[in-house]
């Protein structure tokens, strides 16, 4: 019994330790931040995120159109199917990249320094 317990209570503390691990590094800060964007893993495009902007990436088979405000980017309309780059929230900085898997394209944020900041 007492081997059920510690196993639970193990498995709960790395639990805890991952999701702390992916808040920290989800919110890793960039000082001067751009964007990658990469169409069928190779880069297309590189923009800066200081100022506010709209374009279309035609992607073969369909478009995406992306945004930048307020020094966030996102992807505001898309043709895909499932529309999963149009329902993710916008991104600044961080680890999570913007996906669209049908269009076969993928936004990441890059470059500043990073830094982290306990306090928030």
């Amino acid at each position: 019994m007492n081997k059920k317990i510690f196993l639970c209570a193990a498995a709960c503390i790395l639990c805890a330790a991952g999701i702390a691990a992916w808040v920290i590094m989800a919110s890793l800060h960039t000082d001067d931040p751009h964007a990658e964007i990469y169409l069928n893993g190779e880069l297309l495009r590189t923009v800066s995120l200081s100022e506010n902007t709209e374009f279309t990436v035609d992607c073969g088979s369909g478009y995406n159109t992306i945004c930048i405000n307020n020094r966030e980017i996102y992807v505001s309309e898309a043709d895909c199917p499932d529309k999963i780059c149009v329902k993710t929230l916008p991104i600044s900085g961080g680890v999570i990249p913007i996906v669209c898997l049908p269009h076969r394209l993928e936004i990441r944020v890059v470059g500043g320094s990073s830094d982290i900041d306990a306090a928030g």
